[in-house]
């Protein structure tokens, strides 16, 4: 289900100056103008809600040429302090500071806009999300490596369609279309 990296070269503010971008499925739909112009500014602002979420960079340790900074062990412990909210101290006692997993304000937004997306209230007017879908949107719009293809999101979501049908292609974009354009709406990029 993956394709190959696409990397195509944009310029600059600079003239003569160019830069290299890998594209994700999303950006390539656009440039072969395959969504309008709302559908991929909504993938954008969901792309931009995913990094905010993501988890910071921790780095790697230094070789020894870092002298008076933080030493690169203890980096795990922090990031395992703010996953869990546990502290261990080097003497083997266990404070609990907190628990960091409180629903943030951009947590909440990218939880709404992926429900809003692929998501429905059931009759009991609980929020239910398609998780494979999910997923797939999120592969969509974010991966520039392994990225997924149009056939290959067919037969995730359908067998209806053989193996070497024409039509794959065709209804993948129909679905992420539909994806998009209701992510817009969500996001007030159309009527």
């Amino acid at each position: 289900m993956t394709a190959t990296r696409d990397i195509v070269q944009e310029e600059t503010s600079r003239a003569g100056e160019h830069r290299h971008r890998a594209l994700s499925l999303l950006d390539r739909l656009h440039r072969d103008k395959a969504i309008s112009f709302d559908q991929y500014a909504a993938g954008i602002h969901l792309r931009s809600a995913i990094m905010l979420e993501a988890p910071p960079s921790e780095g790697v340790s230094s070789y020894g040429g870092n002298i008076g900074h933080a030493d690169g062990a203890t980096k795990a412990d922090r990031l395992a302090q703010r996953l869990t909210g546990f502290h261990i101290t080097y003497d083997g006692r266990v404070t609990w500071v907190g628990h960091m997993h409180n629903a943030s304000v951009n947590r909440q937004r990218l939880e709404n806009a992926i429900f809003a997306a692929v998501g429905v209230l059931d009759y009991e007017g609980r929020r239910r999300l398609n998780e494979s879908h999910a997923a797939l949107l999120v592969q969509i719009v974010a991966n520039t490596e392994n990225m997924p293809t149009l056939a290959g999101i067919t037969r995730h979501l359908t067998s209806f369609y053989g193996s070497n049908s024409k039509r794959q292609p065709a209804y993948a974009l129909g679905v992420i279309s539909t994806w998009l354009g209701r992510l817009a709406l969500h996001f007030g990029l159309s009527k």
